[in-house]
């Protein structure tokens, strides 16, 4: 992820260091010591991201040995790499590999070039949504490519969107969309494929998803986030997801963009003259509008402004005799 083209903004804060004496730790997930292994080539970039759900650092670091108490005290910490390697506690760690953390964890790596990472610090512990089932301690998940790929896009998306921000409310808006986007990669990234349905388990899944449909519909024009609808079922957003796989073949955050894209595409068919593709998009939880409009014309064979100019031409009925 290039940093010369993130800007600091009025929610995006950059940091530059090109003298080790100047280097100050960030505490997104504890302070460590580091020693330079090169103290001449010495430069660490950061992009500091707060959201309504928690602390996201986009960090570009130098070749080091790293030692800390990391984690967090409440909720759940990770490390994402991007272009990283290093040797953390006799194992090594690798661009797969995602790090996992609950409660403080002593750590001693070596890093023998710079790294480019996100650490990421949320709230929740997120165990409702199958994220990382242990207490306390340090775990690797391995993701697939995929998944990994897609994570790295969401970070590159939000933190370009973030250093473009001139508005602070208008970003303050879309932490929900955003944050919906990330844990629905990192659901895909973290936790392990659903095993076959156990017998018995498809009825009630179905009419689980049954009832999803139910609380759509009473939802009404509100955005789809799936921690609102798993709340609103009294079940947990992990076994929403299962449901959907087993019944619909797809993710939850699928079967909700599918619905979020429907609901997108009646309001350019009968919205007013005053409305745009922009406005309507951002009301149903879409924040990155070059992502919705490929979406929306895979699913529906048209660009929204399409629809939207086929919904604003008059239409003439003919009168029988």
């Amino acid at each position: 992820m290039p940093f010369d083209r993130l800007k600091p903004s009025r929610v995006l804060n950059v940091e530059r260091f090109s003298d080790f004496s100047e280097f100050r730790a960030n505490e997104v997930l504890g302070l460590g010591i580091s020693t330079p292994l090169r103290p001449r080539e010495f430069s660490l970039s950061r992009a500091i991201l707060p959201l309504q759900n928690g602390l996201f650092v986009l960090q570009r670091s130098f070749a080091r040995r790293y030692e800390a108490e990391i984690g967090t005290d409440n909720g759940v910490g990770l490390v994402v790499p991007l272009s990283f390697r290093c040797v953390a506690n006799g194992t090594e760690v690798d661009n797969s590999t995602i790090a996992v953390m609950r409660g403080k964890v002593p750590v001693d790596s070596v890093e023998q070039q710079p790294n480019t990472y996100v650490m990421l610090r949320f709230n929740s512990d997120m165990r409702h949504r199958g994220w990382a089932d242990f207490n306390a301690g340090l775990a690797y998940v391995r993701a697939q490519d995929d998944p990994m790929a897609r994570l790295r896009a969401v970070f590159l998306e939000m933190f370009t969107l973030a250093s473009a921000c001139e508005d602070a409310r208008q970003f303050e808006a879309l932490n929900r969309p955003i944050q919906e986007t990330l844990l629905a990669v990192l659901d895909e990234a973290l936790v392990p494929e659903a095993h076959a349905t156990r017998p018995g388990s498809f009825d009630r899944y179905r009419k689980l998803i049954e009832q999803l449909d139910e609380v759509v519909e009473l939802f009404g024009s509100k955005p789809l986030y799936s921690d609102d609808l798993a709340t609103a079922l009294g079940a947990s957003a992990r076994t929403l997801q299962i449901a959907t796989q087993a019944v619909h073949g797809v993710s939850l955050h699928h079967y909700l963009r599918l619905k979020r894209l429907w609901a997108v595409r009646i309001q350019l068919m009968t919205g007013g003259s005053g409305l745009t593709v922009k406005a309507a998009a951002l009301g149903n939880g879409f924040w990155h509008l070059g992502d919705f409009s490929m979406g929306y014309k895979r699913a529906f064979g048209e660009a929204p402004s399409e629809t939207l100019a086929r919904g604003r031409r008059p239409h003439h009925f003919a009168v029988g005799a």
